[in-house]
């Protein structure tokens, strides 16, 4: 079974944990975990650091997490601005960006 985790438009420090806690039970339940950040407007370090700590765990417990589409280029540039890009892996290019430049 697939659970697909869709987060919110404003998703920051302040509303985090919503995004946080149903990961958790997604992760932990072993699901096949799509998360969807399509829609959110401004990701800050919060949503940057909550991804890549889900992306650990899901290794650690061998379970599925990915991207339900890749970063677009608000993600993506959060993702530069936080120095994040620099240290990017063949994997890490395939979780965020599915392969491709984003746009």
């Amino acid at each position: 079974m697939t659970t697909t985790i869709v987060a919110e438009r404003d998703v920051s420090l302040a509303s985090v944990d919503r995004l946080a806690a149903a990961l958790r039970e997604s992760l932990a339940r072993g699901a096949l975990t799509r998360l969807d950040l399509s829609a959110v407007a401004a990701p800050d370090l919060a949503l940057l650091q909550l991804v890549e700590a889900a992306r650990h765990q899901a290794t650690r417990d061998g379970t599925d997490l990915a991207l339900s589409a890749p970063a677009g280029a608000t993600l993506a540039d959060a993702l530069a601005r936080s120095g994040f890009t620099a240290g990017f892996d063949a994997d890490d290019h395939v979780f965020w960006f599915h392969g491709e430049l984003p746009r």
